[in-house]
């Protein structure tokens, strides 16, 4: 195989949302830079109190001191396995603590 043809190959067995990236990587549509939010911007747009986002350990940056995070990055997160298990693993938590 040809160095494209793997790329290629890789972007098709890729998850529905790295291959869309990909595909339009390779069309030349290059991502727009999307910016950094705080928490409070974070919780805002997804519609989550800061306490919540805080308990899910949603992924972010620390940029200059402080914790900046991306929207699209929580919301794969968010879509993720990973998040179900923690989500599970929360619930765990609570019904064993209620005893």
């Amino acid at each position: 195989m040809t160095s494209l043809e793997d790329i290629l190959s890789a972007a098709m067995t890729a998850p529905p949302i790295r291959r869309e990236g990909a595909l339009r990587l390779l069309r030349g549509e290059l991502p727009k830079s999307e910016p950094y939010q705080s928490l409070r911007g974070l919780s805002r747009a997804l519609g989550f109190g800061v306490t919540t986002l805080r308990r899910w350990k949603v992924p972010g940056h620390q940029i200059g001191g402080a914790k900046r995070y991306r929207l699209t990055e929580v919301q794969e997160y968010l879509a993720s396995e990973r998040f179900s298990r923690r989500v599970a693993a929360l619930r765990a938590e609570r019904k064993g603590g209620c005893r």
